[in-house]
C-alpha cells in the first residue's frame, strides 16, 4: 500500500478484505498500525496495552469481515473503533491500576513533547517552547482536534465522527484553539499575514514532524 492513499483505493481494500482477501487485510493492517499507534499511545501512555488493543481490534475485523456494514472512511473508522476500544478496555476489571485512572477527559493524555517538532534555525526555542505550553494546557479534547487536524489532516466531519461531536462544534473550536495557542507568542514574523490564526497554523504545520 502507498504512502498515501486515497479513499477509493482503500474503499476497494475494505471491499475485497470482507471478501476474505488476506492481501487486503494485510495491507490495510500494515498501512494504519503506525497511525494507529501513534494516536494509541497518545490516548492512553501505555506501549503495551494499546498494542494489544490494536491486534485485537484487526483480530475483531478480520474474524467478523462478512457482517460489518459499508465503510465510507477507512481510516476514520479505524479511529473511532480503536478509540472506543482503548477507553472501554480502560475502564474494565481485566486491566489493572494504572489504567483505571485513564479516561476521555483525562489531563494526562494527548500530551505535546518537544521531540515532536523540528527545530527551525529562523524560530526561536522560546517560541517553540510557548507553542509546546500552550497546547499542553489546552483542554484534553482541544488537544485531540489539534493531533487529529495537524498530525493526521483528517476533515473537520472525520474528526467531529472521531470525537463524537458535531462538525460545526468542531470548526468552531478553532478560532478558540488558535487563540489560546497565540498567548505568549510575540516574536514570530508575520510577514503579510495579519490573521494570527493563519499565522499560528502554518507555524504549527512547519514545526510539526510528519
Amino acid at each position: 500500500m502507498p504512502e498515501k492513499v486515497n479513499k477509493t483505493d482503500e474503499g476497494i481494500l475494505w471491499k475485497t478484505m470482507k471478501s476474505g482477501d488476506q492481501k487486503s487485510f494485510s495491507e490495510i493492517f500494515k498501512f494504519y498500525y503506525p497511525k494507529l499507534y501513534t494516536y494509541g499511545i497518545k490516548l492512553v501512555p501505555f506501549n503495551d496495552f494499546v498494542r494489544d488493543q490494536i491486534q485485537d481490534l484487526f483480530i475483531s475485523i478480520w474474524q467478523n469481515r462478512e457482517g460489518l456494514g459499508e465503510v465510507s472512511n477507512v481510516k476514520a473508522y479505524l479511529f473511532i473503533s480503536l478509540r472506543r476500544r482503548l477507553f472501554a478496555s480502560t475502564k474494565s476489571k481485566v486491566y489493572a491500576a494504572p489504567l483505571d485512572s485513564i479516561s476521555e477527559k483525562d489531563s494526562k493524555a494527548l500530551i505535546f513533547e518537544p521531540n515532536e517538532f523540528i527545530d527551525k534555525e529562523f524560530i526561536s526555542n522560546n517560541v517553540k517552547e510557548r507553542l509546546i505550553e500552550n497546547l499542553n494546557s489546552l483542554p484534553v479534547i482541544q488537544r485531540e482536534i489539534i493531533f487529529l487536524r495537524f498530525y493526521n489532516r483528517l476533515t473537520y466531519k472525520e474528526i467531529s465522527d472521531i470525537v463524537d461531536m458535531k462538525e460545526q462544534s468542531v470548526k468552531n473550536s478553532m478560532p478558540k484553539i488558535f487563540q489560546k495557542l497565540s498567548v505568549g507568542i510575540t516574536d514570530v514574523p508575520k510577514e503579510d499575514m495579519e490573521d494570527m490564526d493563519i499565522m499560528l497554523f502554518n507555524l504549527f504545520l512547519l514545526l510539526l514532524k510528519k
